[in-house]
């Protein structure tokens, strides 16, 4: 084995759950995570070519990802003009993903124990009506693709459909502090039930 492909496996050599965390993701058209770590050659094509300043860099060190580029989706949701994909001058973003419906950043989840519509619509359903509560609808009036990848069921529940693109709008938008009520799960997640916060949780022995 070449000493260049033994830095590649090194590179390669982590547990993509422990990885990823939620609302942290690779921009549009990013290949699977060791084929991108591999590919990335930190060049920041990404990331002067976006328009909107989405994709950052990595400062973190661990697994050698400093430099690489993620979008956070609770500073700023991708906007999926999909120029990033056309300028990666290795594959690390596949240059075929062109179109913003066929992106897949991730999948974003609600958290129906703090999400306003959900609180609001219990305290109706348990005949409470203080008026503490008031309807958000953040996450739906913000999304790309409503109705499509995201829909209203009994017109107030937030309900997220496989047309989904994980850009993070929502997150960004979503009110609720300090944590989110919609999060998103970035694509590498070997299970996305058991990714990002709740592993965190695991491993501080609070799950």
């Amino acid at each position: 084995m070449s000493f260049i492909d033994k830095i590649k496996l090194f590179l390669n050599s982590f547990d993509e759950n422990e990885f990823f965390k939620i609302n942290r993701m690779r921009p549009p058209g990013a290949v699977e995570e060791k084929l991108f770590m591999e590919l990335c050659i930190r060049c920041s094509k990404c990331i002067e070519i976006c328009p909107y300043r989405v994709i950052k860099r990595s400062n973190l060190t661990k697994n050698f990802e400093v430099g690489t580029p993620y979008i956070y989706a609770e500073e700023k949701g991708c906007r999926l003009c999909m120029n990033c994909t056309t300028v990666c001058p290795t594959g690390a973003l596949d240059k075929e993903v062109t179109y913003f419906r066929d992106t897949r950043i991730g999948v974003a989840k609600v958290d129906d124990t703090i999400c306003l519509n959900h609180l609001l619509y219990n305290q109706e359903e348990a005949g409470i009506a203080d008026g503490t509560m008031a309807v958000c609808n953040q996450c739906f009036n913000s999304c790309p693709l409503k109705f499509d990848a995201i829909y209203l069921e009994d017109m107030i529940l937030p309900r997220i459909t496989d047309k989904c693109t994980g850009c993070g709008i929502c997150t960004e938008s979503c009110p609720t502090k300090p944590k989110k009520a919609i999060n998103i799960l970035p694509n590498g997640m070997a299970d996305r039930d058991e990714a990002g916060y709740i592993q965190s949780l695991k491993r501080k022995g609070l799950r």
